[in-house]
């Protein structure tokens, strides 16, 4: 173990699991139009060669198209900076998406590697390993935001919180700088969770996915039926 990623992976894991529900409700065959979340997908804009953490992709013509829609990063084992940089190029080379966010993870104390000679991995080494619900039964929620080892830290959770802009109203591109309105949100959660804004967003977000779907099979002169099916479809699950 080199680094403590399993904080990046778990906020990652619950948002894309809470976008594939979502996605799923989406009447349209796949043959025709698809919809899905990637953890992996390279983004080559003119200003950046990137892979988000997160990103929401829309295919049309059975694959062989695709866009990205909702781009997600992570500022966990890179900079604030670095990742604001990264939405600003996103927004600027592609602007047609619907929805950018970044996950801010900060971290009490830096962390450092125990190296492979210290105590800490001579322990590890020589300890059997445990299945999860083992290690699960010797933890508390209250020992995840800070894990010490033989005197080395792990990991010590300072704070986490989710900022997510999305496409203006009339389908104006986002707008970075807009830290108010309707078309930006920011939740925390830790030390205390507060999502209220974030689940708020989130479902605009969704909203915005299924007009630009739907706004797809229009143009793509697909049958009156599914299209009906499409407007009536359900609103967006909480």
């Amino acid at each position: 173990m080199s680094s403590p990623s399993a904080a990046h992976e778990s906020v990652l894991g619950a948002i894309t699991r809470s976008l594939d529900r979502v996605l799923d409700t989406i009447p349209v065959p796949v043959n025709t139009l698809g919809c899905r979340t990637a953890p992996t997908e390279n983004i080559a804009t003119d200003s950046i060669k990137a892979i988000p953490d997160l990103s929401v992709m829309i295919s049309t013509k059975g694959g062989m198209f695709e866009r990205p829609v909702w781009l997600m990063e992570c500022a966990f084992s890179q900079s604030d900076c670095d990742v604001m940089r990264k939405l600003d190029a996103y927004v600027r080379d592609i602007p047609d998406l619907l929805v950018v966010g970044k996950i801010l993870i900060t971290q009490a104390e830096r962390y450092t590697s125990p190296g492979s000679n210290g105590s800490v991995a001579q322990q590890l080494r020589s300890s059997d390993i445990m299945t999860w619900e083992e290690w699960l039964h010797n933890h508390s929620v209250d020992d995840f935001h800070r894990v010490v080892v033989d005197g080395h830290t792990w990991f010590s959770l300072s704070s986490v919180e989710i900022h997510v802009w999305t496409r203006q109203a009339g389908g104006s591109p986002i707008e970075l700088d807009r830290l108010d309105g309707d078309e930006y949100a920011v939740g925390t959660l830790y030390p205390t969770v507060n999502l209220d804004d974030i689940n708020r967003i989130f479902l605009r977000g969704f909203e915005l996915i299924k007009e630009d779907v739907l706004w797809k099979l229009v143009t793509t002169n697909v049958d009156q039926s599914l299209l009906d099916r499409m407007e009536a479809s359900p609103e967006v699950p909480t």
